[in-house]
Formats: structure tokens, sequence, C-alpha cells
């Protein structure tokens, strides 16, 4: 029974990359590459403050009892050590190694070196209050509509404003899970309407980030990037990314909503 169990994995290709080492090497590199650790790292206070531009569009009400608990469940069911965990298992389920070879290639080219540092370099505290400034300027310096258009296109084509969608709608939902009876009952009649509402909310946060990520690049080498990122291999790195991301971002929501049936009795959350 074993050795049958063992051929039919083998046949399928799920023992293969279960335990090649090459594939796994590739993962950890491309991750690297691409900033994937530094993503994680940042992604408990990235939902958190998406999130809470997210909640902040409900009826007070809701936003009362919503807001003492994004902060505690970003930063509980995000961790980055075993949220990189997760996510490597996830992605080695749909490895291909052309397609890798490919992306790799690319995420060594000059141009994604020099956009992978500004984006690295976008994560320090410094740069955090420098973004906070050259957000409050640009209604006073206003970007011109060719560059508004190069970052839409960027988030078009890496998905970001509809992976931020994604994650926000699935915490918001953790929540109201754990929440029960004390929701309004007519919230899930709300979801569409929430969500509509929510996303042009985190595209304008996502546009804003990203004129403030690439603010001293110009726009040929802007495009140059757009490019890359519209390319197939790029496009399935992202898509297989993504759809980890917001496999283990279920998971951990689900666990959210367990936690979240612990906190609902306190005053606080009364």
């Amino acid at each position: 029974m074993k050795r049958l169990l063992l051929a039919w994995l083998a046949g399928t290709g799920l023992l293969l990359r279960a335990q090649d080492p090459a594939a796994s090497a590739d993962i950890d590199e491309a991750f690297r590459l691409a900033g994937v650790r530094l993503m994680l790292d940042a992604l408990p206070s990235h939902v958190n403050e998406m999130t809470a531009a997210a909640v902040a569009q409900l009826p007070r009400e809701q936003r009362r009892q919503f807001e003492p608990l994004v902060k505690d469940v970003s930063l509980r069911f995000l961790e980055p050590d075993a949220f990189y965990r997760q996510l490597k298992t996830y992605f080695s389920r749909h490895y291909d190694a052309s397609r890798m070879a490919t992306f790799l290639a690319l995420e060594r080219t000059p141009v994604y070196r020099t956009m992978h540092r500004l984006e690295e370099a976008a994560e320090t505290p410094a740069a955090h209050a420098a973004r906070r400034r050259f957000e409050l300027n640009l209604k006073a310096d206003p970007p011109s509509a060719t560059r508004v258009r190069i970052m839409q296109r960027l988030d078009e084509a890496r998905n970001s404003t509809g992976l931020q969608v994604k994650i926000v709608i699935g915490i918001v939902n953790a929540m109201s899970a754990g929440m029960g009876a004390q929701m309004p009952a007519d919230l899930e009649t709300q979801s569409a309407a929430f969500t509509a509402k929510i996303q042009p909310v985190l595209a304008a946060n996502v546009l804003n980030h990203n004129l403030f990520l690439y603010r001293n690049s110009d726009e040929s080498t802007l495009e140059d990037y757009v490019a890359a990122a519209q390319q197939k291999d790029v496009l399935w790195f992202n898509r297989t990314l993504q759809a980890a991301i917001l496999a283990v971002a279920a998971e951990r929501s689900a666990r959210a909503g367990e936690y979240i049936k612990t906190k609902v009795s306190q005053p606080a959350f009364n």
C-alpha cells in the first residue's frame, strides 16, 4: 500500500516537489529577489492600516465594535516567520521550473534591482514619515496624468488593490463571525456594498504609495517596469504568490474569528 501511495505521489509530481532541493532553493531565491520577506515583515502594519481605512467606511456603531480589534488581529495572526513557511509550502505545490527560471532572470535585471532597492528603502521609519509628508503635499503638487496612468497600470498588472480588498474583506468577515450576534443582522447583505465602497479607498492608498515609492524614477524606467510586470511568467509568479497569500490569510483569518469569540464578552468590545 505504501509503495502504491509513493508511486501515485511521484506520478502527480507532489513527491518530487516536496523533496526537490533545487525547487526549494529557487522559491527562496525568488522570494528574496521579489522582497517577499520584507513584504511579510511589513504586512501586519500594512494590513492594520488598510483595514482601519476600510472599517472607517462603516457606520459608527460597527466601527466602534471593529476598531479595537483591528491592530490585535493584524499583529497576532500575520506573524511573518510562520506566514513565510506556509507561503512557501503553498507555492511549492504550484512550482513550474521553466516559468520560475524566466522570472528569476527578470528579477536580476537592472530595472528590477533598482525598483526593489526603492521598495526596500521605503520600509524604514524615516521613509514612513517622508511618505506621510509626501501624501500631504499631493494636493498642492499633484503628479502628472501620465504618471498616474503608469502607476494604475502597475497596480493592474500586480493586482495590488485586488489583493488588498480580498485580505481586508477576509479579516472583516472573520471579525464579524467572531462577534456573532453582536453584529447587525443585515451585515451580510451589506457585503457587496462594503466591497464597492472600500475598493476606491484602497486603490487610492495603493496609488499614493506607488507615487511615493517611485517618485524619483523617470517615466521611461517606470514604463519598462510595467512592461516587465506584464510578462506572462511574472504574472504567473504574482498570481501564484497572491493565491498563496490569500490561502494562508484565509486560514489565519478563520483562527482570528475563533480568537475574537473569546474577546467579545469583555467590556471593551461590548
